[in-house]
């Protein structure tokens, strides 16, 4: 997708297309500018295929973080089996991209989204997807629809596993194989496997506890599906889906002892970008408690950056960014200043991690405190915490080398 005038960040003397070559802390593009450093995400895609490698496991990253065709083309080079998507709207997407597998890491439910999963099952015999139930009541529903549509090929569900006072996901042992078995017994429905989300307990008290428990579950049940020959297909597929600890899902839940072949798929999203804040600290956590991770040396790299000039210093020690709500995602932390840059001073950015902070934003203004010198004119970098909530903010992110130099750009499908 061309950047036109429509993207925030483009000024109208600069033709559509990628601006190659401007500058983005010497204001060469409309303020603020979401980049990309290109060499974080090579380094980041170098990683999870050598980790994907050590493990043994596949990878469906979850592309509603970026919903960028651009990093999707990246993600399927690099071999990925699959994309895993959220909504209905987003597999009629990834359908019309060209992905042949998807994993629907959420349950069918309203006509309209069944209806459309089931015309493109029913129209492309070379797409595959696996969606979520968890209750008799979807079955009955998936079936119901299924029977209406009169399509020849199955639905492929997924029998989802929860934790109480989690989100979706069956509670119990005997609930999950009354589903299963119901999935089991309907025409028109197959079920290919097991699936989680481990991340719903991620940051609270017990997490590494709640999340085994999960996992002990999700084995569990596929050992008991299993026995009582309820799955279809050649393998079963056993998935988990965050950004934070999708290194307990490729160790525990590979080669179970089942009848046939377990394909293990983790669904992180984030890891192409990585962030510099919520999974920056988690990362650390992942190297110590996974040898696997550990043995790849450095680790996930953060590529995601908001550049901003400094508008106004009011008061000694206040610092305002011409930045905001409308430009950056706030709900993991809130950015955090990480280089600082004064044109005609500097030859480039000036890391200064701990001499400003964010302390409060506005819907396009940031309010920073600390001892840094800065003055009105200056630029600011600015790690951000949790990737997808600032993807949705922009219609495309330029691509940039290490002197923040414009090399090309990704676009987004929101």
């Amino acid at each position: 997708m061309t950047v036109d005038r429509l993207h925030k960040s483009l000024p109208p003397w600069l033709a559509p297309g990628s601006p190659l070559g401007a500058s983005v802390i010497d204001g060469d593009l409309l303020f603020p500018v979401a980049v990309l450093r290109e060499t974080a995400v090579a380094h980041n895609r170098a990683w999870m295929r050598a980790f994907l490698s050590a493990t043994g496991t596949a990878i469906a990253p979850h592309g509603k973080t970026s919903m960028s065709p651009e990093l999707f083309a990246m993600q399927m080079a690099d071999g990925a089996w699959g994309l895993t998507a959220a909504t209905a709207h987003h597999v009629r997407l990834y359908h019309d991209l060209g992905i042949r597998r998807v994993i629907h890491a959420n349950q069918l439910i309203g006509p309209a989204d069944i209806r459309l999963v089931l015309d493109l099952l029913g129209a492309d015999p070379d797409f595959s997807l696996f969606s979520l139930v968890d209750s008799l009541a979807a079955v009955a529903r998936l079936a119901a629809a299924h029977a209406e549509a009169g399509i020849a090929r199955p639905l492929c569900l997924l029998l989802e596993v929860g934790a109480r006072g989690g989100r979706t996901g069956v509670r119990s042992q005997a609930e999950g194989l009354a589903v299963a078995r119901a999935v089991a017994a309907a025409p028109g429905l197959a079920l290919c496997g097991v699936e989680l989300f481990e991340g719903v307990f991620q940051g609270q008290a017990g997490a590494a506890e709640r999340i085994e428990a999960m996992l002990d579950d999700v084995v569990a049940l596929a050992g008991s599906a299993d026995a009582e020959g309820l799955f279809t297909g050649n393998e079963i597929l056993l998935t988990g889906g965050g950004s934070a600890f999708f290194d307990r899902c490729a160790a525990r839940l590979g080669p179970t002892g089942l009848s046939r072949p377990v394909r293990t798929v983790i669904r992180s999203g984030c890891y192409i970008t990585h962030d510099d804040g919520l999974y920056r600290g988690l990362f650390a956590d992942l190297a110590i408690r996974d040898p696997a991770a550990a043995a790849l040396g450095a680790g996930l790299q953060p590529a995601l950056e908001i550049w901003a000039p400094v508008q106004s210093v009011p008061e000694p020690g206040r610092v305002i960014a011409a930045f905001g709500k409308r430009d950056a995602g706030h709900d993991a932390g809130l950015p955090c200043p990480r280089f600082h840059y004064r044109p005609g001073l500097h030859s480039a950015p000036v890391p200064i991690d701990g001499q400003l902070a964010t302390v409060g934003l506005f819907d396009q203004h940031a309010i920073l405190e600390g001892p840094l010198d800065v003055s009105v004119g200056d630029v600011l970098g600015f790690g951000i915490s949790h990737p997808c909530t600032t993807f949705d903010r922009w219609r495309a992110l330029f691509l940039v080398d290490e002197a923040r130099r414009v090399t090309g750009h990704v676009s987004t499908l929101f």
